[in-house]
Order: structure tokens, then C-alpha cells, then sequence
């Protein structure tokens, strides 16, 4: 069996069972809980030679939402760090601020600039 990097498959709930797919290699698989799919699509992997780590995002509507809102706040989150930094703020004042561990607020510090996501 060959060894592939890790697979990322984006799974969506259909009545009672989970499912997603993997096109580059044709396998389905499903199961009523996120984990019973992940083991059903390594199964199938393994049935066409291919072992991997397998990455589930599941999606729906209101997930993706969730993920919006999530960037938007992690934006916001980053802001205000940077603009306390600017201000003289020691990393304790900071988290305290913002509600988080110094070892985020040092973390999003040292942080690049990433581009903002869309609201």
C-alpha cells in the first residue's frame, strides 16, 4: 500500500448518516456518526491501496455561518491585541483585556498579517 498525504473531505449530513467522498480515488463512505464515517472511508482507501490520514470538515448552512463568524471574531481578536500592544500594554493587561491566555496574545503578536475575511 502506498502512503498519501493527508486527505481533506468535506462531509454533509443526509437524514441520519454522515457522508463524503473521496473523487481521486472513488470512494464513498458513510456512517451515522462523524467518526463511523472517517473509519468507513479509511476502509475504503485501504480496499484501493491507500493509506492516510483523513481530515472531515463537515459542512452545512449554519456551520459555515459558525465559521464566518469565527474569522470575523479571530480578525477582531487580532486587532485588538496588536492596538493594545501599540499602546504599551503588558501581555497579562492584554489577555486579561480580551479574555485570553497570554500565550494567544503573545502567539497573535508574532502573527503575520493576514487579509480579512469577508463579512
Amino acid at each position: 500500500m502506498k502512503k498519501a498525504k493527508a486527505i481533506e473531505c468535506r462531509a454533509t449530513r443526509h437524514a441520519d448518516m454522515w457522508v463524503a467522498n473521496v473523487l481521486q480515488h472513488g470512494v464513498y463512505g458513510h456512517g451515522p456518526t462523524l467518526r463511523a464515517l472517517r473509519s468507513n472511508l479509511t476502509q475504503g482507501l485501504a480496499l484501493v491501496g491507500v493509506t492516510t490520514e483523513i481530515t472531515l470538515v463537515p459542512t452545512s448552512p449554519e456551520l459555515e455561518r459558525l465559521r464566518r463568524a469565527k474569522a470575523v471574531y479571530e480578525a477582531a481578536l487580532s486587532d485588538a491585541v496588536t492596538a493594545l500592544a501599540a499602546r504599551g500594554d503588558t501581555p497579562r493587561d492584554i489577555a486579561d483585556a480580551t479574555g485570553v491566555t497570554t500565550t494567544q496574545v503573545a502567539a497573535l503578536r508574532s502573527k503575520p498579517k493576514t487579509r480579512r475575511p469577508r463579512k
